[in-house]
């Protein structure tokens, strides 16, 4: 005799989120705040479980200042400090010309600049946080399942939306997880998703893709000195090298290759990537002594246009993905968080016009941050010795001005978040 299928499990909350990464997770503590119901869909099956800290996995995010001020309002901050490293101090160089920008600071009187953290400490202390807007109470559902709920945040892991429908009040979320299937009612469906996001392809919305014809390449590298909150970056016109101080004598090490050169640099052994690294970076910290395996990946930007729809929102990489030459892709995100729960505190969530109204006030950011990182790549890359002497010259006057290089410091703390 055949099993005959099961009737879907009924959830109703205010906002469903697609996506636990940091952007997802964020979202949801700050609903939370605001006593929204939340069912969070997170397609890993990990727990939230700590992950062996020694363990390098090419992931270290750079927060910025305006970062911190957001996630102090959430309450997290406290919980990250012992796995942040603070930078206080920026270097910009560029190879084969004269021209050094050095960012500090005190110049702009905040504590720091920026602050680094492995993205595995950022994810164990926001499920923490996740996890304790969650009752841990038991409720027999009519299929006499037993299913874990919150007060404020359900979630459903490991998970994946299979689809959703819309009208004018509410979204019906077709979710299946851990082998059952779900309808999650509510006023707002919100994609964090990710590039290749299921609620943009559910939308129908188009995706604009450049690719930079070129690779990052990320290790954790450490050097013979300390080195003292500061960050490096050097353009050279193969593309930016970069050292992101992490706790003790490493660093992040983010190394730009072309395309065609990718293969050679990725059969490289550890001492052949130090040198060739050093030959870039040059070696202002002593030399480098030691190198972690490296992590490759395709470098592109991606936007989507239209980031709301109905009753439908877009965040983080699922609106937007930058070259990371400026390190704005996650403060950029922590930015649209910000602004949502500041305008939905005083709106009905999820209604369509107060989504469009977000959308179009986010839209000069976006647009300011991605033409920052464009033009960045293209100045830079530019490889005419005529350029590259007027880049020198930009370098020297803004290290002569003041007031323009805190108007840059701010612009890359997130200034309006200050």
């Amino acid at each position: 005799m055949s099993k005959s299928p099961q009737t879907p499990i009924m959830l109703e909350s205010d906002v469903v989120i697609s996506g636990g990464g940091p952007v997802g997770l964020m979202l949801a503590i700050g609903l939370a705040q605001q006593g929204q119901q939340v069912v969070l869909a997170e397609q890993s099956a990990a727990s939230a479980e700590k992950e062996t800290s020694s363990a390098f996995d090419g992931r270290v995010l750079a927060l910025s200042h305006g970062s911190m001020v957001m996630l102090r309002a959430l309450g997290v901050w406290q919980d990250l400090e012992p796995f942040l490293t603070e930078i206080h101090h920026v270097h910009v160089s560029q190879k084969g010309y004269l021209g050094i920008t050095k960012l500090h600071a005190q110049e702009v009187g905040v504590p720091a600049l920026g602050y680094s953290i492995q993205s595995s400490h950022l994810g164990e202390v926001l499920w923490q946080h996740i996890n304790e807007y969650e009752k841990k109470t038991k409720t027999k559902t009519e299929q006499d399942v037993s299913l874990e709920t919150s007060g404020h945040i359900t979630v459903l892991r490991p998970a994946s939306l299979i689809d959703f429908e819309m009208d004018e009040h509410r979204v019906l979320a077709q979710i299946k997880a851990d082998e059952r299937d779900y309808q999650v009612q509510a006023k707002l469906i919100v994609g964090a998703d990710g590039t290749q996001s299921k609620v943009r392809t559910v939308l129908d919305l188009p995706i604009e893709e450049k690719s930079y014809n070129a690779f990052g390449v990320i290790a954790q590298i450490e050097t013979e000195f300390h080195p003292e909150n500061w960050s490096y970056e050097r353009f050279t016109e193969q593309g930016p090298v970069a050292l992101l101080p992490m706790q003790g004598h490493a660093h992040k090490a983010v190394l730009v290759c072309p395309e065609d050169a990718v293969e050679a640099v990725k059969a490289l052994s550890n001492e052949a990537f130090i040198t060739l690294f050093a030959s870039k970076m040059g070696e202002r910290l002593g030399a480098f002594t030691h190198v972690s395996p490296r992590v490759v990946y395709p470098l592109k930007e991606t936007y989507v246009p239209q980031m709301a729809k109905g009753r439908a929102l877009l965040m983080g990489n699922a609106s937007h993905t930058q070259h990371p030459v400026a390190a704005q892709g996650l403060n950029l995100g922590i930015r649209d968080i910000q602004v949502f729960l500041e305008q939905m505190n005083r709106l009905d969530i999820g209604l369509p016009e107060g989504l469009t109204a977000y959308a179009d006030a986010r839209k000069p950011d976006h647009e300011k941050v991605m033409g920052l990182t464009d033009g960045l790549i293209q100045i830079f890359q530019h490889t005419s010795p005529v350029v590259g002497h007027l880049r020198g010259l930009g370098m020297m006057a803004m290290q002569a001005m003041p007031s323009v290089k805190r108007r840059f410091s701010r612009f890359a703390m997130g200034g309006q978040n200050r």
